[in-house]
């Protein structure tokens, strides 16, 4: 990974959103036009540090959310559909007082944006979705019980204490520093050293589910902001063919989508932070012309 200037420091805190709900945020300062960087599902804030590095070296003003339910962020009324996390976006960037940031998320969380940008059509300047906002759970299971059957999360709880780190550090080797400790900030500890989610199961079915009954690509002639895909190259058979479908079609929804296909993990963005960060740059400069 390059070396960048030394960005701002992070500043972590809670925000207060109207709805009476708290969002934890982790921001760095600056004064060219703002980015709000979104995770994916059972994620966390902390996996774009790399990347609000780089974008903040380059003088951009950055907000990593943890999204409601995630991370060091207060579950709100339990509520996960995307009338309320979009709710949640658009609310943050006016308690922030964010002037039409660029909106970035990732997998699930490109889902998020693009349909956050398709609702609130003045808010925001630029769309981006890494390895994410295609996601069509609609169309790869007949029922959203097929759905959660398929993506329902491993109980790590059951794993011997110290298991859990020992796999996520074996998945990250050669990631940037840094990244085993964003990555266990998914999990709670506990003082016996076994983990669990810090997303409830309650919350990632409801998620799941969500996504199974919601279209991704029905709104997104309504995105009226340039809009950048940059999903990953890798695997093979029916789930890439159905993932490079899923770009093809958003590139045939979205006025003014491109695409860029990257080579790496799902997690893109914590392994290469370097990478994305120059894509969601280019994106900022394309959108002030």
């Amino acid at each position: 990974m390059r070396t960048i200037p030394t960005p701002p420091p992070i500043l972590e805190h809670h925000v207060r959103l109207p709805a009476g709900h708290e969002l934890s945020v982790r921001q760095r300062a600056g004064e060219g036009r703002p980015f709000l960087l979104v995770h994916g599902l059972s994620s966390n804030a902390r996996l774009w540090d790399g990347v609000s590095a780089a974008l903040a070296a380059a003088g951009h003003r950055v907000v990593a959310v943890d999204q409601r339910g995630h991370g060091r962020s207060e579950s709100a009324d339990g509520d996960m559909s995307y009338d309320a996390v979009a709710a949640d976006l658009a609310a943050l960037c006016g308690v922030l007082e964010l002037e039409q940031p660029v909106l970035v998320g990732q997998s699930w969380g490109g889902n998020v944006v693009l349909e956050t940008a398709a609702r609130h059509t003045d808010a925001f300047s630029g769309v981006a979705a890494v390895d994410g906002g295609f996601i069509a759970l609609g169309e790869a299971h007949p029922t959203p019980e097929e759905a959660w059957a398929a993506l329902r999360p491993p109980a790590l709880a059951d794993r011997a204490p110290g298991e859990v780190r020992q796999l996520i550090a074996r998945s990250v080797e050669g990631w940037p520093p840094g990244a085993l400790d964003a990555q266990m900030a998914n999990l709670h500890q506990h003082a016996d050293g076994r983990v669990e989610p810090r997303l409830s199961l309650d919350a990632h079915e409801a998620i799941v589910r969500a996504m199974w009954a919601t279209d991704p690509f029905a709104r997104m002639a309504e995105v009226n902001v340039p809009a950048l895909l940059l999903p990953v190259n890798g695997g093979e058979g029916e789930w890439a063919a159905r993932k490079a479908a899923g770009v093809d079609e958003a590139l045939r929804r979205l006025p003014d989508g491109r695409a860029i296909w990257l080579d790496g993990a799902h997690d893109v963005h914590l392994q290469r932070p370097d990478v994305v960060a120059d894509h969601l740059l280019a994106l900022g400069h394309r959108v002030e012309q």
